[in-house]
């Protein structure tokens, strides 16, 4: 009895990894990052990446994802919840007519375009920091809380500059 429930157990377990070990996989989609949002609150920050879709460019289904990492706790990786996606740091992307990059905008800052796209080996997310074309690579958000939600006081953005390769900033105060 105790020999047959071995046999069976070592055949279920060869074929297990027959069909695992022989079975392609299908390829898991590729990120890119593309700029990060630090707040003076906590350590914790959001993350925006590119997504690039199996032929290597930014996905049209889905070309950016924003999520947490919680680095106030223990660095695990979380997904934004309805409130942080509708209010403060959600977004939308759609395609260019020219098909060249995406136009992203920020809830957070809806005038500011955002244009996503692959440049070589790598992703950008370019717009304007103090008048001038800028890859993004920060937004720092200075916030106090009254009563139960953070207040901005400023936006502070970091960037390099597109045509002379030199840092760039911009400070933003609310409702400019």
């Amino acid at each position: 009895m105790v020999k047959k429930q071995i046999g069976r157990y070592l055949l279920a377990a060869s074929l297990y990894f027959a069909v695992t070990v022989h079975t392609p996989a299908k390829p898991a989609a590729m990120y890119l990052p593309l700029f990060i949002i630090e707040r003076s609150i906590n350590a914790n920050v959001v993350h925006y990446d590119a997504k690039l879709s199996d032929d290597g460019n930014l996905d049209p289904q889905e070309p950016v994802v924003a999520y947490w990492v919680m680095a106030a706790k223990d660095g695990h990786r979380q997904e934004l919840n309805l409130l942080e996606r509708a209010k403060a740091y959600g977004f939308t992307v759609h395609p260019d007519a020219s098909g060249k990059f995406y136009h992203m905008e920020l809830v957070s800052q809806r005038r500011r375009d955002i244009h996503v796209y692959r440049e070589g080996d790598m992703v950008r997310a370019e717009t304007l920091i103090a008048g001038q074309p800028a890859y993004l690579q920060k937004v720092f958000v200075s916030a106090r809380h009254l009563v139960l939600l953070p207040t901005p006081e400023y936006v502070e953005m970091f960037g390099i500059d597109v045509k002379t390769g030199a840092p760039r900033s911009e400070k933003l105060l609310p409702g400019r």
